[in-house]
Parts: structure tokens; C-alpha cells; sequence
């Protein structure tokens, strides 16, 4: 009889303890990306629909496709703590990417924390853990091929933490990282395809707090919020219209402009245009008769343009960026004070400090060219002058 009291007093306790562990886990608040049977929720990007499967509760990338071509979370993610497993068995480069945009170079535009098959990688900058071809990690962690390891990616802006296998990799204020500091701070979670082999398990996330406040300027669903303007001795009159979520326009010069203004102000957009396009992104704008219209960054793809595309228009000439007509690609531009940073794709191509037209004005879209198009989408704006 006392053995049998005791038996189950052993049981009670141990139920107790895996329920303790239960409500732990539900408490802390993480939700699986995989259920180890498929890919529901995700999507693969650039690549065939076998480039990422399923295997014995794994996801498996061959490495068959080959970049760009990575697997895309269902959605994005500003904030959080993130924890995964992933193993190769020989030769690999891979990278566990986030804050990755819907267009546009992944790692230049969000993060991508490298995996690589080295323990004693000569390259730190690109050694598991790094912030790809950026920031070394602090140690290389990296286990053995055939084993798995655990990560861990912490990012609470500005703060960016990473573990691997229990040692911390990197520990990052990004805002006083000039090659980190512009990068998107929303985006997908994402697997890529870097062409070998690897495997990827338990990743589950902890959504944290969003710090961020956008106001969406275009849905693309209507023209809400802005006006189209044109000069009146212009012979052919640009068309706007609605296409797939876009603004399309063609045919001529004229421009869309925002009912609001901003003084202080980052602007995100995403845009593409036909070879040889003239247009841009005007900033401080006041009005176009008489012609009053601040800044222009300009769109050009055009590689020995005066102005290509990413410049300050008549300023500051861009470094070019990488961009192909009639591919979206991400476009920043922050504006503070006498200070413009311009981003194309992912990469500063024009930091100019001494702008000498301070003051609110309207955000205006130009099309400059007769027979080509341009289109914008996902158009927003974050008012800085509010110290956000």
C-alpha cells in the first residue's frame, strides 16, 4: 500500500512538472513557423515549387535552385525573438534572412545572418553568425557537419542579439552602425537558397512590441490624398492610372502630389520602370506654377545618365545602384534637417548634408518621358519630426 502511495505521488509530481512546462512554454508566447508536415504559411520566392520541402519533419532545402530563390514567411516582422535549427552535411552557404522586403536584394535591404560549413573559416565576415559580408561574429560557434545547431536571433530595435549553440555571436546598437542603421526594420522571415544542401527545424517566434508608426500614402486602391498637377505649354500630358495595386503613368510630363506635407521624413516605395524612363521623387515640394518644387530624386535607369537612378537631381550624382528596368526595387529617402540620405535597392547612393530648402512640402511623383512607363506601390511615410 505505501509503495503504491508513493508510486503515485511520484506520478502526480511529474505531471505537475510537465504541465508546469506547458504553461511555461504557452506563457512565453512563442508560435511554430513550421509544423514539420508542410509549408503551409510560407512561399518560396524566385525558384521552383520543390526548392524547399519536407523531409522527416524537416524543412529541406537541395540547393538545386540556387539564388536568389528563398523560402518567404506568410508575414512580416518588425520585433522579435526567434529560434531555429539547422544542419548541413558538407559544403554549404546558406543564411537565415530577416526583415526581408518584397522586392529587392534581401540581404542589402534587410539581414541576413550567414551559415556556413566552416569551424575555422578564415572569412569572418562571411562565418556562421556573421551579419553577412558586415559584421563578423564575436566567436565562431559553428558545430561540426552532420550535427545541429541552434540559433537564436533577438532583434528589438535598435538592439540586434545572436546565439549560436548557446554563445552569444553578436550584440548590435544598428543605429550606430552605418551600414546597418537605414536597413529595413520590417520584413519576412526567410530561408535562402544559396545553392547546397542544408536542413532547418523547430523555428518558432515571439512577436515583440512594434516601435514603428507608418502612414500609408498609397493603397493602391485608389488615388485618396492626391492631386495630379501639370504644366499648362506641355504638349503631351502624362496619364495616371491604377494597375495591379500601382500607380502607372505614361505619356508626358506631369506629376502626382500629396495632399499632406512633411518637413522631417522617411519615405519608403517600392518602384520599377520601363528602359530609358525619365521621372522621380520630389520632397519639400510647394507648387509647380510658379515653380517652386524642392527636391528631386531622380529615376533613371540609364548608367551614364548625368542624373541616374538614386540621385539628387542637379546636386549630388548617385553611385550607381544595381537595378533592372522593369524590376520593383526598394527606394529610401530620409530627409532631416539639411541632411538626405537616398537608398536604392539596399545601397546609400546619395548622402548630401547641406540642403538649403528647409521647410514642410508636399511629396510629388513625376513622369518625364513620352512613350515609356513608370509605376510606384506600397507608398509610406514616417514623420521623423516627431522624433520617431
Amino acid at each position: 500500500m505505501m509503495a503504491k502511495i508513493i508510486r503515485n505521488s511520484f506520478l502526480t509530481i511529474i505531471a505537475l512538472g510537465w504541465l508546469a512546462i506547458s504553461v511555461e512554454s504557452a506563457e512565453e508566447g512563442f508560435i511554430d513557423l513550421f509544423n514539420g508536415k508542410s509549408l503551409d504559411g510560407w512561399s518560396i520566392q524566385n525558384g521552383p515549387a520543390n526548392a524547399f520541402t519536407v523531409q522527416n519533419g524537416t524543412i529541406y532545402c537541395s540547393g538545386q535552385a540556387h539564388y536568389p530563390c528563398w523560402l518567404r514567411s506568410g508575414k512580416k516582422y518588425e520585433n522579435f525573438d526567434l529560434r531555429y535549427e539547422y544542419r548541413n552535411d558538407g559544403w554549404c552557404n546558406s543564411a537565415i534572412l530577416f526583415s526581408a522586403p518584397e522586392y529587392g536584394r534581401n540581404s542589402r535591404v534587410g539581414f541576413e545572418v550567414q551559415i556556413d560549413h566552416f569551424t575555422d573559416n578564415q572569412m569572418p565576415e562571411v562565418t556562421s553568425g556573421a551579419i553577412f559580408g558586415v559584421v563578423p561574429p564575436i566567436k565562431n560557434a559553428e558545430k561540426p557537419r552532420g550535427e545541429w545547431n541552434q540559433g537564436r536571433i533577438l532583434f528589438n530595435w535598435p538592439i540586434l542579439k545572436v546565439w549560436l549553440n548557446g554563445e552569444l555571436v553578436q550584440d548590435l546598437n544598428v543605429e550606430e552602425h552605418e551600414e546597418l542603421k537605414y536597413r529595413f526594420r520590417q520584413g519576412y522571415i526567410g530561408l535562402q537558397d544559396a545553392g547546397y544542401a542544408v536542413w532547418f527545424r523547430n523555428l518558432r517566434i515571439k512577436e515583440l512590441p512594434s516601435k514603428e508608426n507608418w502612414q500609408v500614402l498609397f493603397d493602391g486602391k485608389s488615388f485618396d490624398g492626391w492631386h495630379r498637377e501639370w504644366e499648362p505649354d506641355r504638349s503631351y500630358i502624362a496619364e495616371w492610372s491604377l494597375r495591379d495595386g500601382a500607380m502607372h503613368a505614361t505619356g508626358g510630363t506631369s506629376y502626382m502630389v500629396t495632399d499632406g506635407q512633411w518637413r522631417d521624413f522617411e519615405l519608403h516605395c517600392y518602384v520599377r520602370a520601363e528602359r530609358y524612363a525619365n521621372g522621380g521623387i520630389f520632397f519639400r515640394w510647394k507648387h509647380l506654377v510658379p515653380r517652386d518644387r524642392g527636391y528631386e530624386v531622380q529615376i533613371e535607369n540609364v548608367a551614364d545618365s548625368n542624373n541616374p537612378t538614386g540621385s539628387l537631381y542637379h546636386v549630388k550624382r548617385a553611385i550607381l545602384p544595381r537595378v533592372e528596368s522593369e524590376q520593383w526595387f526598394p527606394m529610401q529617402i530620409i530627409v532631416k534637417d539639411n541632411t538626405c540620405v537616398i537608398r536604392v535597392n539596399g545601397e546609400t547612393t546619395v548622402v548630401y548634408n547641406d540642403i538649403d530648402i528647409v521647410r514642410e512640402g508636399s511629396i510629388s511623383l513625376q513622369m518625364h518621358s513620352n512613350d515609356v512607363w513608370i509605376e510606384w506601390k506600397d507608398i509610406r511615410i514616417k514623420d521623423l519630426s516627431a522624433g520617431q
